[in-house]
């Protein structure tokens, strides 16, 4: 089930947009699990996993890097008997080598991708608070995941 939930969850990582510049966040990331924990019940599965991530960036504007890291925490409830998750959310903390950081949450879709927001951040991520994207898991590799993601507003 863990290389269930990890295909199923790993593929949310965020992109980050800059109004009118959405694009410049388009990028790949890589997810390695490094903690799980599972709460049966009578009727499903509460699964609580976290990720060391990092978000490579496909052509970031001036003043942002290439890559930055994240720690990701995902909640997913499965029914009982289902490999795919009824539902889940998750929440990634980054920050990048200038010591700016950026909180964001997301909410898995129906087509099995996630649709994730910035929250809030400081430095460079301040003004970016609202943007959204969408990430989708490419290859699931066990405890580990590569994902894409794009922004969507």
């Amino acid at each position: 089930m863990k290389n269930i939930i990890l295909s199923a969850i790993a593929g949310f990582a965020p992109a980050m947009a800059i109004a009118g510049g959405h694009g410049d966040f388009a990028g790949h990331g890589t997810a390695v699990t490094k903690d799980t924990k599972t709460i049966e019940a009578t009727t499903g599965t509460h699964v609580q996993q976290t990720s060391n991530d990092v978000w490579i960036y496909d052509n970031p504007p001036e003043g942002f890097h290439e890559a930055m890291m994240a720690e990701c925490n995902y909640f997913s409830v499965f029914a009982a008997g289902m490999q795919q998750p009824v539902g889940g959310v998750g929440t990634c903390q980054a920050h990048d080598p200038d010591g700016d950081i950026s909180l964001w949450n997301g909410a898995f879709q129906i087509d099995g991708t996630i649709a994730v927001t910035i929250v809030a951040g400081t430095g460079k991520w301040a003004t970016l608070t609202g943007a959204k994207f969408q990430g989708k898991t490419r290859q699931s590799l066990g405890d580990a995941s590569v994902y894409d993601f794009k922004p969507v507003n």
